[in-house]
Formats: structure tokens, C-alpha cells, sequence
């Protein structure tokens, strides 16, 4: 299980901030923690499921999280059978007997009433960081690196903005140089992982 204090840690050695006196503050790290697990989120979304229960007849069926209708990935009826989304045209008899779905202002919207029950979405979610040191980060064992290395890019980013700003141009230089290794390192990381997942070698 890795944490924030976990990535943190990790951040601090990559950045080579571990003395008693560091340049970067906690708030600072976990500001770019944040951006880098929700960058490395876009490309590995994880995949989550939601549960809601219906009343027999009802053909809206309220789901909490909000979600996106684009987020959603499958939806499964009170027997466990797969529905289909919702066309806007009609294909044939079978239309109109075929439940369906559409997905409006976090609800189903069903095309038929619901038999009670309850209904499952699967959908793939933003990755966020938690806000204390203790709860799992949503992510997957080993990739912890891509998104540490993806936040040392941020941290370092911010730092030659800050010495720009006072003048140090050498300074603001080789600091956009080394960020710019550690996202070219991250994106190779995330390129290689996605070669192997599709490879078919590569579970969960």
C-alpha cells in the first residue's frame, strides 16, 4: 500500500530535498503530487464501480458519485445482465422492447421501468490524492515512479519560475532542463507500461 507520506518521501529523495532545512514545504509537495497522479490518472484512469438500488417501475435511478456519462463504461441490470446505452433513432421492433440506458445529471435514465433492484455502472474514475498520509493512493503497485517523477517535473517547473522571476536565468535554465528529463523519463515509463498491457502480459 503506498501513501501520500510514501510518494512524498520518494519525491523528496528524487529532488534530493532531505535535509533538515528543505527548499520545498509539504503543502508544496502535495500541491504537485496532486497535478502529477491526476496527469498519470488520464492516461491509467482507475476503474471503479457504483452501486445504486431502483423501485420497481422507476425509469430514473439516482447513482452517487456524480459521474460523466463518458466515464461510464458498462452497465449491469439488478440480474446482472449487460444494458445497452440508449440510441436516439429507431433500429426496428426490437427498439422498443429493449431496456436501455442514457446518462443525465448523475442518473440512469432508463428507456423501459426498471425492474427493483439493484444496478451497477463500472466506469473509469480521476485518480486524486488523499488529503492525510495514511489512506492507499489509487495506484497501481509500481507505477509509483511515473507519478513522482511527473511531480519532481512539476515541483522543479515551479522552482525556475520562482528564479526567473528574480533575474537567474542560468539558473531558471538548467532547472526547465532537468524537468524536462524527469517528464521525457515519465512518459517513456507510461509508454512502456502501455506496451506491456497490451502485449496481454500485464493484469491488474
Amino acid at each position: 500500500m503506498t501513501t501520500r507520506l510514501d510518494l512524498r518521501t520518494m519525491l523528496r529523495r528524487r529532488l534530493e530535498d532531505t535535509s533538515g532545512s528543505p527548499l520545498w514545504d509539504d503543502a508544496t509537495l502535495h500541491d504537485v503530487l496532486a497535478d502529477a497522479l491526476g496527469l498519470y490518472g488520464v492516461r491509467f484512469p482507475a476503474e471503479k464501480t457504483a452501486l445504486a438500488v431502483s423501485m420497481a417501475g422507476s425509469v430514473v435511478v439516482p447513482f452517487t458519485p456524480h459521474l460523466e456519462g463518458r466515464e461510464i463504461v458498462r452497465v449491469l441490470d439488478p440480474g446482472g445482465r449487460s444494458v445497452a446505452r440508449m440510441r436516439w433513432e429507431s433500429i426496428g421492433p426490437a427498439w422498443s422492447v429493449a431496456q436501455a440506458w442514457r446518462w443525465w445529471n448523475g442518473s440512469l435514465i432508463l428507456q423501459l421501468p426498471a425492474v427493483g433492484g439493484t444496478w451497477q455502472v463500472d466506469y473509469l474514475a480521476r485518480r486524486e490524492l488523499p488529503a492525510d498520509d495514511v489512506t492507499a493512493v489509487d495506484i497501481r503497485a509500481g507505477d509509483e515512479e511515473i507519478v513522482v517523477l511527473l511531480a519532481a517535473a512539476g515541483a522543479l517547473l515551479r522552482r525556475a519560475v520562482e528564479q526567473g522571476k528574480r533575474g537567474l536565468e542560468t539558473a531558471d535554465l538548467i532547472l526547465a532542463r532537468v524537468a524536462e528529463c524527469h517528464a521525457r523519463e515519465a512518459e517513456r515509463l507510461m509508454a512502456s507500461r502501455r506496451r506491456r498491457a497490451s502485449g496481454g502480459w500485464m493484469g491488474e
